[in-house]
């Protein structure tokens, strides 16, 4: 397979990772602290108030999801890629990052989840792809 249509694989299967965990957390979190009864998610002045409404608790556990999406997704586009490239850990990073910001601005969060997820989604998702690179230089490749 030529390393560019492999890397772009790699990019495709770590956002799809990321996308995965970023669904399970918020099944978790959904689960753990239930919206209303009826609340009807379509409305966002009614997402305005549900979120308003959730205990710290519940969005720190969104934040960590974002931030272990971001690493997963990098981790497997890195390991993806066979050589190591982390630029498409990086690329994962930045859509995740450019989801994380859209999801924010659509549904106003807390003024503690910005910074949260400005600094934890970038750092964990480097730290993904520099594992993965560290892992790929120190340990067996793969198929």
């Amino acid at each position: 397979m030529p390393p560019i249509l492999r890397r772009v694989l790699a990019v495709l299967a770590g956002t799809i990772a990321a996308m995965v965990v970023v669904t399970l957390m918020d099944g978790v979190v959904g689960r753990l602290y239930p919206l209303p009864e009826g609340t009807d998610v379509r409305d966002p002045e009614v997402m305005r108030t549900a979120i308003a409404a959730l205990p710290f608790a519940a969005l720190a556990l969104l934040v960590v999801g974002w931030a272990i999406a971001a690493a997963v997704g990098a981790f497997v586009a890195v390991r993806l890629t066979r050589d190591g490239w982390t630029g498409a850990g990086i690329t994962v990073v930045v859509l995740l990052l450019a989801a994380t910001v859209a999801n924010l601005l659509m549904l106003p969060h807390p003024a503690w989840v910005w910074p949260a997820a400005l600094l934890l989604v970038p750092a964990a998702g480097l730290g993904g792809a520099r594992a993965a690179a560290a892992r790929g230089k120190n340990g067996p490749q793969g198929p």
